[in-house]
């Protein structure tokens, strides 16, 4: 019995909408590390709190990547947009 062929990997068939790219887990808001400000490192270990993954327990370094990529940067500046509404409305209420 002859083995069946396969078709040859071919990088042009990928969708480019869920290109992965490796690097990204370090500045993802899934990420489970305290951001101090410092770089966080390729090699830090870190779970992955993305809710479609957290039943898998992942534990990943700073340089993996995943198509559920979100950046933590965006999330940190809507939290300071909002600090700054509420001490807004806080100083409007005197």
């Amino acid at each position: 019995m002859m083995a069946k062929a396969t078709k040859p990997y071919d990088d042009e068939d990928e969708d480019e909408e869920f290109e992965i790219q490796t690097g990204q887990c370090k500045d993802c808001i899934h990420y489970d590390v305290e951001r101090d400000g410092e770089d966080i490192s390729d090699d830090n270990l870190a779970s992955c709190l993305h809710p479609d993954l957290e039943e898998y327990t992942l534990t990943v370094s700073g340089d993996s990547g995943c198509n559920l990529f979100e950046p933590a940067s965006e999330y940190e500046d809507e939290e300071e947009d909002e600090d700054e509404e509420e001490d807004e409305d806080k100083e409007d209420a005197y």
